[in-house]
């Protein structure tokens, strides 16, 4: 019979043998493999139920420890070796992004791909630019290339982007992907993946796009008492860009508010047009607390306020002086006109028929 101690020690070589069996169910932990090809894990039961361990197992019966430590470091990420790093950049430099990678683990049909916000953008060594266009939301062009170097069983896998831009921002990951016999395309991505590396591209909008001016056409003609609304539309930035909208190149204060959405700022400036706002231009302005370097705008035509009131008429056919007929218009309101007045002459014949009682 085992001795209480003798008994303790096989339980727990039963719970080590438990433990490495299915690590050795990866394909990848050749360690353990190894260990039991040669027989050096070996454990024997008698008919009798009295257990023996051989010889082998009783000379590595000290090391248990220490293979359930590599065991632990397999399961834990040894796959990964170096992850690649956050980062801030400013906009027009160059950066890497590099993980080191256990080519152990690539036996078969796996390979590393990159990620950018979780979506796979990579085949193999190639940048996949439709894929990564979806991503950016933006032709990619080609700023993205992938180099690797290998020494052994080590893999050095290094994302370049060239002139970083605001859309490069994200974060990035190296994955082992698993890919079919035919094509090197990414089918499912592992458990093995490397740790989240956030790129932070600090920049301007783009230049000459924004900011860009809206709410009048290039006549910048409104009636009197019209509700008019202009938008000052950009990019946010990083840091975020101060809009401002101004009357003359004096700043404005009232009437005013911001909006956000996704990557897009818009500045809204409302007011009710008066004749006093003949001649009146309004621009709006963008700077960057960090770039102070940074300075851009746009505007309007002079605003052109007229005073034109609503003319009515009755339904049905009219004659004018010479007899003719013309169709009437139901209601003719000066807000109309005005927005047709450098377009249509007819617009204001038919006031002109109007005015004079007809």
């Amino acid at each position: 019979m085992l001795t209480e101690n003798q008994n303790i020690r096989y339980q727990n070589m039963l719970l080590c043998r438990d433990e490495l069996s299915h690590f050795r169910s990866r394909p990848q932990n050749f360690f353990i493999n190894a260990l039991f090809k040669n027989n050096r894990l070996n454990f024997k039961s008698s008919t009798l139920g009295r257990y023996s361990t051989s010889m082998e197992t009783s000379r590595y019966l000290h090391r248990f420890p220490m293979i359930l430590i590599l065991v632990g470091l397999v399961g834990v990420n040894s796959q990964f070796l170096t992850d690649p790093q956050s980062a801030e950049v400013t906009q027009g430099a160059d950066h890497g992004l590099e993980c080191v990678v256990n080519r152990t683990y690539l036996a078969g049909y796996y390979f590393v791909a990159w990620t950018k916000d979780s979506e796979v953008f990579s085949a193999r060594n190639q940048i996949d630019k439709v894929a990564l266009e979806n991503i950016n939301g933006e032709d990619p062009e080609d700023r993205y290339t992938i180099t690797k170097i290998d020494q052994g069983n080590i893999g050095t896998y290094k994302l370049i982007i060239d002139s970083v831009k605001g859309v490069d921002s994200g974060n990035y990951q190296c994955v082992i992907c698993q890919h079919s016999a035919t094509t090197y395309e990414c089918t499912a991505i592992t458990d093995f993946k490397s740790s989240v590396a956030t790129l932070n591209v600090l920049y301007t909008p783009s230049v000459p796009k924004y900011p860009e001016c809206t709410g009048l056409d290039s006549s910048a003609t409104v009636s009197v008492g019209t509700q008019v609304e202009v938008t000052c539309v950009s990019e946010i930035g990083d840091p975020k860009v101060q809009l401002q909208w101004n009357k003359d190149g004096v700043p404005l204060s009232s009437t005013i508010t911001e909006r956000e959405d996704n990557n897009r700022l818009d500045l809204i400036y409302t007011f009710t047009a008066e004749l006093s706002h003949t001649g009146m231009v309004l621009s709006c302005s963008s700077t960057s607390s960090h770039f102070t370097s940074y300075s851009e705008s746009c505007s309007f035509n002079a605003l052109n306020v007229v005073d034109m009131p609503v003319v009515a008429a009755t339904s049905g056919a009219a004659e004018d002086e010479e007899g003719s007929k013309t169709t009437p218009v139901s209601e003719y309101s000066s807000d109309s006109c005005a927005a047709a007045i450098n377009k249509s002459i007819k617009c204001l014949q038919i006031f002109g028929k109007f005015l004079d009682g007809n």
